[in-house]
């Protein structure tokens, strides 16, 4: 039999005469004749600058305090196309979305061109001055009441610059965040070598890779480069490369894998822990029992690493705890990937 049609039904012809009238307007609306403009040559010639012929120029671009190197397309002073300079450790000629994104901000209508304050714009003078009076009210307390709030600095000049004002008011704060941090791989690196150290991954000579909640690859330092060499391995004519990805959101680094886990974010460090302990990292108590899925995952990942000893990773995410990267620290000495792999 045939179902009954629905009260408010619209038939196919008419839709489509709706859509073809809404189109036609849109249309019209797309003649509208633009005011007339002026093309002037330049009273002063930029020098390099054809106009038609691109200029392409070597740049670095930072997130959270880390540089990847660019190249970057410019018409006539205006950038139109960022790639990875082939010629850059961080990213072997790729680019990621934080790169081309930064292209159209550099458009954005919304984009802040001046300095405000409370909502209000002042002029650069404006500041220099309220900053004359805000020193002079804190020499009697050598700047105990200012703080300064930056992201993550790796400029050198503008370190030193801040590092001068606090010498002046010694009592003053200089407070540093990112919306992604590696404070939890600096303390978990602390707990491993006992000083401030730096990790870097040998992903072309790894067999096995175990990532515990880490986007390696999607993002963070090195992942441009680590993606190629992961590629590289994966190649036919690579040498092949097994990756295990224990995470609780799928990420790039999940997608990739040959064996995902989906835990909770609180599992994420009692596998840590039993990993280790199966490994014979000493002094690492396994906690609570894992789900059975977890503990089959769990299995074939230690015999695969005991398997490659000196040719495997263990990473530990970025927004894990510290103990959790001090865990795949340990692990990756237990394993003998120091100086190989890591």
């Amino acid at each position: 039999s045939r179902l009954p049609e629905s009260f408010d039904a619209v038939e196919r012809r008419s839709f489509l005469k709706l859509m073809g009238a809404s189109l036609a307007l849109a249309g019209m609306a797309g003649c509208t004749r633009q005011p007339p403009e002026q093309i002037l040559p330049y009273v002063r010639q930029p020098e390099n600058v054809v106009p038609g012929r691109p200029l392409f120029y070597a740049t670095a671009m930072t997130v959270g305090g880390r540089a990847t190197g660019l190249l970057v397309e410019s018409h006539e002073g205006r950038p139109t196309k960022i790639e990875g300079n082939p010629s850059h450790p961080a990213s072997l000629g790729a680019t990621d979305v934080f790169a081309q994104a930064a292209l159209l901000d550099l458009y954005d209508p919304d984009r802040m061109r001046t300095l405000t304050n409370v909502g209000e714009i002042f002029p650069w003078s404006a500041f220099i001055g309220a900053m004359r009076t805000v020193s002079t009210m804190q020499q009697d307390t050598q700047g105990a009441g200012l703080r300064i709030l930056t992201e993550t600095v790796s400029s050198p000049t503008l370190a030193a610059q801040i590092q001068e004002i606090l010498s002046r008011f010694p009592a003053a704060a200089w407070h540093q965040w990112d919306p992604a941090s590696e404070m939890n791989e600096a303390a978990g690196l602390r707990m491993a070598a006992g000083n401030d150290v730096s990790v870097h991954y040998n992903v072309e000579r790894a067999a096995v890779i175990v990532s515990l909640d880490s986007d390696f690859f999607g993002c963070g330092p090195g992942h441009l480069r680590y993606s190629r060499q992961f590629a590289a391995r994966r190649r036919p004519e690579g040498a092949g490369c097994r990756l295990y990805a224990a995470e609780t959101m799928p990420s790039t680094t999940g997608a990739k894998a040959d064996h995902r886990l989906p835990l909770k974010p609180s599992q994420i460090e009692l596998l840590a822990r039993a990993l280790a302990a199966d490994l014979g990292v000493g002094g690492v108590n396994r906690g609570t029992a894992l789900p059975a899925t977890a503990q089959a995952w769990l299995t074939a990942v230690r015999n695969d690493l005991a398997a490659h000893r000196g040719s495997s990773i263990v990473v530990a995410g970025e927004g894990q705890p510290p103990a959790v990267h001090a865990l795949a620290h340990a692990m990756n000495a237990a394993l003998g990937n120091a100086g190989q792999t890591v």
